[in-house]
């Protein structure tokens, strides 16, 4: 808001080129959510989330919120199956769901479950990336369904890798329009042996990140 004239200035320019009012871009909302470390649990290569950064994006067309990133930092190196694949049978791949409680009501949607780590309830829209068939693998064009509560497909999701963290990118139109102030939570496992192991669940006891916590003053790639 700093630069608000000339801003205004570049929407008037817009007006006079292309006939359309041109929009503001609203500042990416960031949170952010430390897991301990050293609680991981399960067979195989175990990943130990320790942080998971959240974002909320205006992409053009500006002038609301269309898409949540969630930035997930683990202990180890990741690796995912490959596009149109599940995860592996002896562990080496990661195993993930990400889950978000979009009307913030723990007594709506579903559940998951975390072993040990308890089972986390409400969840409205699941980035599903467990494995086991579909729709839970990897697609063949290397995203993952969004499904809602009752596992159907309402989107996909893009991911990416760098090292030991994993970036989940949610269009909020996958998940029913939501404006991005959300509860959010991880699960992070295996395959090992073909079931679903887990490893780690952020946060932990169960429960859920609010994706709301302060403006950022630029978006970090």
């Amino acid at each position: 808001m700093i630069r608000f004239v000339v801003l205004l200035t570049t929407s008037v320019l817009l007006v006079a080129a292309c006939g359309t009012l041109g929009t503001v871009q609203l500042p990416t909302i960031v949170g952010q959510h430390f897991d301990g470390a050293g609680d991981a649990i399960g067979p195989a290569i175990v990943r130990d989330v320790l942080r998971i950064e959240t974002r909320r994006i205006d992409n053009p067309p500006y002038g609301s919120y269309d898409t949540l990133e969630a930035e997930i930092v683990f202990t180890a190196v990741v690796t995912l199956p490959p596009p149109g694949s599940g995860p592996d049978v002896g562990g080496a791949q990661l195993a993930f769901n990400v889950g978000f409680d979009t009307d913030k009501n723990p007594a709506t949607g579903g559940a998951m479950d975390c072993g040990a780590q308890g089972s986390t309830p409400g969840l409205d829209f699941l980035v599903l990336g467990q494995g086991g068939g579909a729709p839970a693998d990897r697609l063949v064009n290397g995203n993952y369904n969004v499904i809602n509560a009752s596992w159907v497909v309402t989107g996909e999701a893009t991911v990416s890798v760098y090292g030991s963290t994993l970036t989940v990118t949610t269009p909020l139109s996958a998940m029913g329009s939501d404006d991005g102030a959300t509860h959010l939570m991880v699960f992070a496992g295996n395959r090992n042996g073909g079931w679903v192991n887990v490893n780690d669940c952020a946060p932990n006891p169960a429960g859920g990140i609010i994706t709301r916590t302060g403006v950022s003053h630029g978006f970090r790639q």
